[in-house]
C-alpha cells in the first residue's frame, strides 16, 4: 500500500465506504460527501497507514 491514509465512512458500527490516499484534505471532502449520501448516524475516520493514528474524524447526527 503506498498510499499515506485510509478514510473509512460508517453507520453504526458498519462500514460502507473506504478510499485511500495522499491528500488529506481531498480525503475527509470525500468523506463528508459519503456521509451526506445516507441518513441516520453517521461517522467516519481518517488513519495514517504507517503510524496506524487516527488524523481525522467527524460525525453526523440524525435531527431528531
Amino acid at each position: 500500500m503506498n498510499e499515506q491514509y485510509t478514510a473509512s465512512v460508517y453507520t453504526g458500527s458498519e462500514q460502507f465506504a473506504k478510499q485511500v490516499g495522499n491528500d488529506l484534505d481531498e480525503l475527509y471532502t470525500w468523506m463528508l460527501i459519503q456521509g451526506n449520501m445516507h441518513f441516520g448516524d453517521v461517522h467516519g475516520e481518517i488513519i495514517d497507514n504507517k503510524t496506524k493514528k487516527t488524523i481525522r474524524t467527524f460525525r453526523k447526527c440524525a435531527i431528531e
